[in-house]
């Protein structure tokens, strides 16, 4: 369980799986997937700041060497525990959470009445 607290005060509590636990069913393996391509798509932005040199920058090789290098990185990154995005996911799909609500008060949409074609 943790405890959400705000100067001192407790103002809520939220149940969490329990720690060291893998992929059990399919949402969990999806939500795995989707973090670990979440990651991977930082990896790859962040390799973008390393400065590189002409012959690196033509190597087609070592581009591909590169791409799979950081796709397996970010699989041993959530593998290794990730940022929580998974879990997270999980957790609120669980409880419930993963479609919140629409506030009291929210814009009313628009109800399409006829369709011509």
């Amino acid at each position: 369980m943790i405890e959400i607290r705000k100067a001192g005060q407790t103002i809520g509590r939220r149940e969490t799986l329990p720690a060291g636990k893998g992929p059990k069913g399919p949402l969990d393996k999806a939500a795995k997937r989707f973090e670990s391509m979440v990651v991977e798509g930082m990896v790859r932005e962040m390799w973008k700041t390393i400065p590189v040199s002409r012959e690196e920058d033509r190597s087609a090789g070592l581009s591909l060497a590169q791409k799979l290098y950081q796709k397996e990185l970010s699989r041993e990154l959530v593998a290794a525990g990730g940022f929580g995005l998974a879990r997270q996911i999980v957790e609120d799909a669980r409880k419930g959470l993963a479609m919140p609500k629409e506030p009291e008060g929210s814009p009313v949409r628009p109800t399409i009445v006829s369709v011509t074609v």
